[in-house]
């Protein structure tokens, strides 16, 4: 307090002041400078994971739960370099692809830290010099099926799960995709389907990219077997509702008890959903279908290509490939 006596004059007091307040603030930042892990994992929890879709909240939660945090809650945060988490990962007995997750959960904590002064916002972020090896290519071998399987499998199907896996291996559809699908997504004058929303983990949401979410052609024999499948629907607003709920179908339940108990009791290998999209572009390729019109089919995003896939017009050669390869599919 400023009594005229130890400090004179108000600009002493000033100075005073200032050096508190810098005392203060350095006191501060070695806090931070010094804080453990779970600092960084607990604002992980509150301001990234809530903004993450459904079935990467539900795996990231997990991750942190199971992995990250009982190795690193306690750790400071300067303790937590990439030679650290590369010998952890080396221990951890997961595939590579989940041990991509975890390196990629952890870049995404070293983000935050900077974000919120843990560390410097000029630094590297040391997630970037860890590598997983493997974690790029693919750990189960896709079945591979020729279109006499398919039709085959398709005999052996209950309705509507026949009439699934058939707008699927035709338009090389991800089965969250399918299961989303809404009688208004079909266009009857331009012979259309729009595909515009997915569902995963009991929850409806936006396609998987930007370029997923598009307008396919619908072959007229395909048309024609939803036009007959639509009454038996019930008036429900889905393609093809939960026969319990009245909603979208789980995936899940249609993998685990419809398509693959059926594709293994025909000898067709572990044949899921993700299989007929693979199939149905080896079908396209061995049909002459050009690349291009492949990856428009499908809908795959390629950040090389100069081409906006999102919003593209629907080409005659996308008509015709589609049609050629729903006539073979439906003999």
């Amino acid at each position: 307090t400023f009594d005229g006596t130890k400090y004179p004059n108000e600009i002493d007091v000033r100075k005073v002041i200032n050096i508190e307040v810098v005392k203060q603030n350095r006191a501060t930042e070695r806090a931070k400078v010094d804080a453990d892990f779970g600092a960084i994992t607990a604002l992980y929890r509150e301001d990234h994971l809530p903004t993450l879709e459904p079935s990467t909240k539900q795996t990231n939660a997990y991750l942190l739960r199971r992995y990250v945090e009982p190795r690193f809650e306690s750790v400071p945060i300067r303790n937590v370099t990439p030679l650290a988490v590369i010998t952890w990962l080396k221990e951890l007995p997961l595939a590579p692809s989940t041990k991509a997750a975890i390196r990629s959960l952890l870049s995404q904590c070293f983000e935050l830290a900077a974000l919120h002064d843990y560390t410097p916002a000029t630094e590297r972020n040391p997630m970037s010099l860890v590598r997983i090896k493997g974690s790029s290519k693919r750990q189960k071998k896709v079945a591979q099926l020729t279109i006499a399987q398919f039709r085959m499998l398709i005999e052996s199907l209950p309705e509507p799960i026949n009439i699934m896996a058939l707008v699927a291996g035709s338009l090389g559809l991800r089965i969250s995709e399918l299961v989303a699908l809404k009688w208004t997504d079909i266009d009857l004058a331009e012979r259309t389907i729009s595909i515009e929303r997915k569902y995963t983990h009991g929850a409806l949401g936006r396609t998987k990219t930007a370029a997923s979410e598009a307008k396919l052609p619908l072959d007229d024999g395909l048309l024609s077997i939803l036009e007959c499948w639509k009454p038996k629907t019930n008036g429900s607003e889905w393609l093809f509702p939960s026969p319990r709920t009245g909603g979208p179908r789980s995936a899940a339940m249609l993998r685990q008890k419809g398509l693959k108990p059926i594709a293994r009791e025909l000898g067709l290998g572990d044949v899921g959903f993700h299989a007929l999209r693979h199939a149905c572009r080896s079908w396209l390729s061995s049909g002459g279908a050009a690349v291009g019109t492949q990856k428009d089919l499908l809908r795959h995003s390629d950040i090389s290509t100069t081409m906006n896939v999102y919003g593209h017009a629907l080409s005659e050669d996308m008509r015709r490939a589609h049609e050629e390869l729903a006539a073979k599919l439906l003999g």
